[in-house]
């Protein structure tokens, strides 16, 4: 019986065993054109998590940007007025930086920008009972203008 078992059980490939042998392997494969020997299911794995991970990266960043921002306009708490400006002015280079490698976030921030406020008034209303905070994103809903506007500055 225990043979039986044994037979049923996918032997270990390197991917299973060491995932940085496994990368160079299929690096390998790839450039001499050795399709034949592709790990696929394992790459097209890596290759969906690496999107994936990339839209999650963006969303997180957006996500802090905006938190942020809604404390530096709607929390009166001047002392703490630099410190958010200085994360807001952390923050916008690192979108950037994703935008810049993958353009197409850039549709994503469409997509993610009411949940992501919502998500940021969960956090924040708990936290700060005195603020008045909108309920939906109550400025521009351009990325650049995300990026670029010190809502604050605009609001008084």
């Amino acid at each position: 019986m225990t043979q039986a078992l044994e037979r049923q059980v996918a032997p270990q490939t390197s991917y299973d065993r060491d995932f940085l042998i496994w990368v160079e392997e299929t690096i390998a494969h790839l450039q001499s054109g050795d399709i034949k020997n592709l790990d696929v299911a394992n790459l097209i794995e890596e290759i969906d998590s690496l999107g994936k991970a990339q839209k999650s990266a963006f969303k997180c960043q957006v996500r802090a940007l905006i938190e942020h921002i809604m404390k530096r306009c709607y929390v009166d708490m001047p002392l703490e007025y630099n410190g958010w400006e200085r994360t807001i002015r952390n923050i916008r280079p690192e979108i950037e930086d994703l935008i810049e490698i993958s353009p197409t976030l850039q549709n994503d921030y469409f997509k993610v920008l009411d949940t992501v406020y919502q998500q940021c008034l969960k956090k924040l209303q708990p936290e700060y009972k005195d603020a008045k905070f909108p309920d939906q994103w109550q400025f521009t809903r351009s990325i650049h203008d995300l990026l670029n506007v010190d809502f604050w500055e605009v609001m008084g």
